[in-house]
Formats: C-alpha cells, sequence, structure tokens
C-alpha cells in the first residue's frame, strides 16, 4: 500500500491534488475524519490483493480530534516509506482573494466569525499536522 495523507487550508488546493492523484490511479478519499484512518488502513492492508493499493485521503480543519492525528499517524502499520504527508497552504491574503473571487463560503466562517479570522483560525487548527508533513507545498 502507498498512501498519500493530504491537509492544507481551505483554497490551497487539495481537491487539486486529489484528482491528479486520482488521475494516476489512486483511490481518493476527501474529508476523511482522523478517526478513521488507522481502519481505513487496517482493512485495506487485509486484502488480498496481487498489485500494490493506492490511496490518498484528504484530512481538513473541520474534522474532529485532529488532536489524536500524531498519535494515529505513529500507530498506521505501514513504514514510513509507504506513507507521504502532504500540507498546503497558500498566504492568506491569496486565500482570501480567491474565496472572495468564487463566492465559496469558507467552512469556519459564521456569524461571529468572517473570512480573514476563518483563514487565520484554519491555520492555528492545521499547525500540528503541519509540522509532521514530509512535504509542504505553498
Amino acid at each position: 500500500m502507498k498512501l498519500f495523507i493530504i491537509s492544507g487550508r481551505s483554497g490551497s488546493g487539495k481537491s487539486t491534488i486529489l484528482q491528479a492523484l486520482e488521475d494516476q490511479g489512486y483511490q481518493c478519499i476527501d474529508n476523511l475524519p482522523v478517526s478513521l484512518l488507522h481502519s481505513l488502513v487496517e482493512e485495506n492492508l487485509l486484502r488480498d490483493t496481487t498489485s500494490t493499493l493506492l490511496l490518498a485521503v484528504c484530512i481538513d480543519a473541520r474534522s474532529q480530534s485532529l488532536q489524536t492525528f500524531p498519535e494515529i499517524l505513529q500507530g498506521l502499520p505501514l513504514a514510513k516509506s509507504d506513507r507521504r504527508v502532504v500540507y498546503l497552504d497558500a498566504l492568506s491574503p491569496t486565500l482570501v482573494k480567491r474565496f472572495s473571487e468564487t463566492r465559496r463560503r469558507h467552512p469556519l466562517t459564521s456569524d461571529h466569525i468572517d473570512l480573514r479570522q476563518a483563514i487565520d483560525m484554519e491555520a492555528q487548527v492545521l499547525a500540528t499536522l503541519a509540522d509532521l508533513a514530509d512535504l509542504t507545498i505553498d
């Protein structure tokens, strides 16, 4: 099994990366809750396959229990060489511009949190995951 774990702030290109990996033959899952990662890997390792399974998952700031990610990552039954954590980011003004141009709602905005605050808050929420990345793309 080869596993890519994709994360990053909203608007940084996570969906684009997942689509590119899917084009390369990866099975892709978007917005996977962190708590399901270990089970997903374990279940797929038990499959009797003759070829290497290519799997990519995206974990974003909406995922519950993000604080457990380091422990779950360390407990995965995969060699470090068989998994890669990729973190995508962009400058905050760039992300604000992207959301303003598309008129899409940022997933962390609310009546009390504006777009800029949501973007900054998202960076804080994902900081631990960003620190564990094997590759950061800005």
